[in-house]
């Protein structure tokens, strides 16, 4: 039973016609025309009212998708490039109407994020069930495409949004606090909805990416403000239709801060996928170091750098007492501390009045890795890996 379903189901969507890609250059044409007949000549888009605004810039995101799904499908390399084009153009067109999308799909890969296996391979298991809607289907899986990433600052949370978005070819919509919270009542819920509308207008899939979530996700008090509520409800809902019927609408959230998140959004079919990402082990530092210092003539090997970062943090105990405690390098920690490094070499080349490399010596990384030392605690590492019993 299950091969008969899997077979026609794993071809995904019925055959491509081979005028399909045609009837994808007429509707690209159609709502170009659309486009033109919405803005009658004006080339000064504060001449625009906000109800046009917001249909162009639906339009404008729909388009772009349609020119990029043009694109993907070409067999001419002309043809190819020229819809490509078109997609980040007019994706910086909607930009211009206050869309919240990035021009392009990102080019970051899981092969640029050093390390962090574990992290990874829940993260692809993830895009497994996205591209491969017949078995959540089979399954009776509804719904549920919703990925949210904690752990501390600079542990590479937005490139693995990124990452993800790039894996599966879909445009990325990443969305801060500033653009929800509006000044005026009613705003708010109306941008919740124009983020979501624009959204849907990409009819092959977005991903929406929630930085710093804790603050638009937070846990509701009586003392909540009116227009937070609104927002919360109002996105509470759009949520429910994520990833529903093999649509690839995904929200991936990221936040230093999962215990202000509000129970209602980790639930089951919002946020289903729950990640911790870690602090970069010694394999992932290892990584970062080769790649940053690649080219660079430097006295230490790139282990024995590594090993230079297994530091301790003091803090401030009780009395006024000092105590040391495991220090742990986020990815962002280790690449300012090597930069701090070269820095070094390059004061040291003005100080001789020279103009050519030298090698970075074991003072300088000392130098730097005391400058800059590890942000993440144990006691820190311990509230992360504590918030869903790991």
């Amino acid at each position: 039973m299950f091969s008969s379903q899997g077979s026609s189901a794993g071809q995904g969507a019925a055959p491509k016609k081979v005028d399909d890609i045609e009837t994808k250059k007429q509707e690209f044409e159609t709502l170009r025309a659309e486009i033109a007949a919405i803005l009658k000549g004006r080339k000064d888009l504060s001449e625009l009212s906000e109800k046009e605004r917001g249909v162009l810039r639906q339009k404008y995101s729909k388009i772009a998708s349609v020119a990029r799904e043009i694109s993907k499908r070409s067999v001419n390399d002309e043809e190819h490039k020229k819809y490509a084009e078109y997609a980040e153009k007019l994706t910086k067109r909607a930009q211009e109407l206050g869309s919240i999308a990035k021009a392009e799909v990102p080019e970051t890969s899981f092969e640029d994020i050093k390390g962090l296996e574990q992290v990874k391979r829940l993260a692809k298991s993830f895009i497994f069930m996205a591209k491969n809607s017949q078995l959540l289907d089979y399954y009776h899986i509804k719904g549920g495409l919703g990925l949210m990433m904690y752990g501390a600052p600079g542990t590479g949370k937005t490139m693995f949004a990124e990452a993800i978005a790039h894996e599966m070819n879909l445009p990325l919509f990443v969305v801060t606090p500033a653009d929800i919270f509006k000044s005026y009542v009613g705003q708010s819920e109306q941008a919740v909805k124009e983020i979501f509308e624009e959204m849907d207008a990409c009819e092959n899939g977005a991903i929406l990416f929630v930085d710093e979530c804790e603050s638009i996700f937070s846990i509701r008090t009586s003392e909540t403000k009116d227009y937070k509520s609104a927002v919360t409800t109002e996105l509470l809902q759009r949520m429910n239709g994520f990833g529903v019927n093999g649509a690839k609408r995904i929200m991936i959230g990221a936040t230093n801060r999962p215990d202000q998140i509000d129970p209602a959004y980790l639930r089951y079919k919002r946020f289903s996928h729950l990640v911790h990402v870690t602090p970069p082990d010694f394999e992932a530092k290892l990584a970062i170091v080769e790649s940053k210092l690649k080219g660079i003539e430097h006295e230490l090997t790139c282990e024995e750098i590594v090993r230079m970062t297994e530091r301790k943090i003091a803090k401030t105990g009780p009395l006024g007492t000092t105590v040391e405690m495991a220090g742990y390098y986020s990815a962002a920690d280790l690449c300012g501390a090597l930069e701090e490094a070269c820095r070094l070499a390059l004061e040291k080349i003005e100080a001789d009045q020279g103009s050519q490399p030298i090698p970075i010596t074991r003072e300088m990384f000392e130098a730097a890795f005391k400058k800059i030392p590890p942000s993440i605690s144990q006691e820190v590492l311990d509230t992360y890996t504590n918030f869903r019993g790991e």
